[in-house]
């Protein structure tokens, strides 16, 4: 179905390019934070078998995962608040304009770790915003990084020190107007910084004045052959009072009549 933006533009429904990356059972699905793979098993009892092939009559299964460790996820302020606002509650809106860019992250040293860190910068950001086309009126971003092999849809990030953004590259994201930020990285933080989570809580201007309608989206996946331009951008979450959800993403290209 075509589905028309304004009288010149329209999308193409049944053409939408998933990013999420699907929650799964298996060993080596993608995670992180030292989570345990999905685990998704029938529910048995003494009177119920919920398994078809184990002789139930139903397929019955409890599913058991953690939103920020397995699989793409959307996040809102109450990943790091203590009021308990929920992604059901604040994501209001599930449709948006927005811009893919890729990036290769500069790689510095932390001194304070003593490590080699990888790291997003403001400069890096601003230079992929200005190559990807027009972003008028863009209100998320997705962030696109390299080495970008099929291999993201399996990693473990756990312990290995991963890519995050600098709170300058953060600033000036909000300064686009970004509302919604999505990256193929496990977290916009660095993965130990002792508990400071500096880029989500300016993301998200708490605790002064915290930005309920925003979302941050970890752990997608981009295909190379999707080009960094503008796209139409649905996001999809369960209906969870949770500070995150498991979430499905999906870009169509943005077409003139």
């Amino acid at each position: 179905m075509q589905l028309y933006l304004d009288p010149e533009t329209y999308i193409d429904t049944a053409a939408g390019m998933d990013i999420s990356i699907p929650l799964s059972a298996d060993s080596d699905s993608v995670r992180a934070w030292y989570c345990d793979p999905v685990k998704i098993e029938p529910v048995i009892t003494a009177q119920f078998v919920g398994d078809v092939n184990r002789g139930g009559s139903v397929n019955f299964r409890n599913i058991m995962l953690n939103p920020h460790g397995n699989g793409t996820h959307t996040e809102c302020v109450g990943h790091i608040s203590k009021e308990n606002f929920t992604i059901n509650q604040c994501l209001r809106e599930f449709h948006f304009k927005a811009q893919l860019i890729s990036v290769a992250p500069q790689v510095v040293k932390n001194e304070q770790y003593n490590q080699q860190d990888q790291v997003i910068t403001k400069e890096l950001v601003e230079e992929a915003v200005k190559c990807a086309g027009n972003a008028a009126g863009c209100n998320a971003l997705i962030i696109r990084t390299a080495d970008n092999t099929t291999e993201k849809r399996h990693r473990n990030y756990s312990n290995t020190n991963p890519a995050y953004l600098t709170t300058a590259a953060i600033q000036y994201i909000l300064d686009l107007g970004i509302d919604h930020l999505v990256v193929d990285l496990p977290s916009v933080d660095r993965e130990n910084d002792g508990g400071e989570l500096a880029a989500h809580h300016l993301f998200w201007n708490y605790p002064q004045n915290p930005w309920l309608h925003k979302t941050i989206t970890e752990m997608v996946f981009v295909p190379d052959a999707i080009k960094d331009d503008v796209y139409f951008l649905n996001i999809q979450i369960a209906s969870l009072e949770s500070d995150a959800s498991p979430a499905k993403l999906v870009l169509f290209e943005i077409r003139t009549r």
